[in-house]
């Protein structure tokens, strides 16, 4: 019943707090006008972004203030903290992105600054499985930082390192996938309710962790009731950057399982590889370059509406985070290629059909 109703309320928070936002970006004129590589024709609002973290911490605060006496209401510690924190960071710095705008140097200080709040929290990839059996440990190197009250405290070296890369990566991913309406909120809302249903499994069994990942789909799925194609708001990156901190930080409070995430968010994961390493060799800035070479662009030239490319897109993510919820540790290493290998099919088939003045 709570989970329901941790859903329902930072839904209802989100839509009415996204069209507040979408009153203020129309009065103050924060707008997001066309440019050549956008498919929206006409200025659209683009500060989204609050709404949506707004309703997670409204929602989550009912529970926190122990407004519903439930068993497994959530429990304020690091982790928490650290996400609640992060998450803050993340959406306040990225809104002065949104409306006055930032240098790529300055926003990719504000992922691995919030990255870091949230290691410092103890969230943290502490080891890797191995299809094959076993697992790799990433604590066996510590590095001492500083000593207070007689406790050293240390930097995991492989742990805390992969554990950045992982949060910065899914804050670009996100932003990178943030190109079409709906596209990015409802990949969000798809993969939090696939780690939702990890999270209250046998197998997982965190009932805390389950309740604040469904808040956060309740979050995700109110903005796109705004945001569906026709959009009438965007996120703007203050949004998209919260929604893959979200997205990095869900997996690994529910047993690090990066195996599921990568499952559900394969696609745009795989896409945004391919094309930062298609911007570097045309010796580009891979995270803030200007073009067409996403997925969802392919989708859209090769003749697919709006419509018809972003629910394509969610069918792939729900179908092979299916698969993550049914699979062992061996069998998601071998979806896992399965989806590269589709991705990389999938794009050289929408090429085909792409003019070569954009390819």
């Amino acid at each position: 019943m709570e989970y329901i109703l941790g859903f329902l309320l930072a839904f209802l928070f989100s839509i009415l707090l996204t069209g507040i936002a979408r009153k203020i970006g129309i009065k103050y004129n924060v707008m997001s006008r066309p440019r050549e590589r956008d498919v929206h024709v006409k200025p659209v609002p683009r500060i989204g972004g609050p709404a949506i973290f707004l309703a997670f911490v409204l929602a989550l605060a009912f529970f926190l203030a122990k407004v519903f006496d439930f068993q497994s209401s959530v429990i304020l510690d690091w982790h928490l903290w650290g996400i609640i924190i992060g998450g803050l960071f993340v959406v306040s710095l990225n809104l002065i992105d949104d409306v006055k705008g930032l240098s790529p140097a300055k926003k990719m200080l504000i992922q691995v600054l919030a990255a870091i709040i949230v290691i410092a929290s103890g969230v943290g990839i502490d080891f890797l499985s191995n299809p094959f059996g076993g697992e790799f440990n990433l604590n066996s190197v510590y590095v001492p930082i500083f000593s207070f009250n007689g406790i050293v405290y240390h930097f995991s070296l492989w742990s805390d390192l992969l554990t950045l890369v992982w949060l910065v990566g899914m804050m670009n991913v996100m932003n990178f996938v943030d190109g079409v309406d709906g596209l990015a909120s409802g990949l969000s809302l798809i993969a939090s309710i696939i780690l939702f249903v990890l999270a209250i499994s046998l197998a997982v069994s965190q009932p805390s962790t389950a309740l604040i990942t469904i808040i956060f789909a309740g979050a995700a799925g109110g903005f796109l009731v705004w945001n569906f194609p026709p959009a009438k708001i965007f996120m703007g990156d203050s949004g998209s950057m919260f929604l893959g901190f979200m997205l990095g930080v869900l997996p690994l409070i529910s047993g690090g399982k990066l195996a599921t995430a990568f499952l559900v968010l394969g696609f745009p994961i795989v896409d945004g590889l391919v094309v930062a390493i298609g911007r570097i060799t045309r010796g580009k800035n891979p995270f803030n370059t200007p073009d067409k070479t996403h997925l969802h662009h392919r989708f859209l030239n090769a003749g697919f509406s709006t419509r018809q490319a972003i629910l394509s897109m969610y069918f792939i993510a729900a179908t092979f985070g299916w698969v993550a919820l049914r699979s062992t540790t061996e069998e998601k290493f071998i979806a896992a290629f399965a989806l590269i290998l589709l991705v990389i099919v999938t794009l050289y088939l929408l090429a085909r059909f792409r003019p070569k003045k954009n390819a």
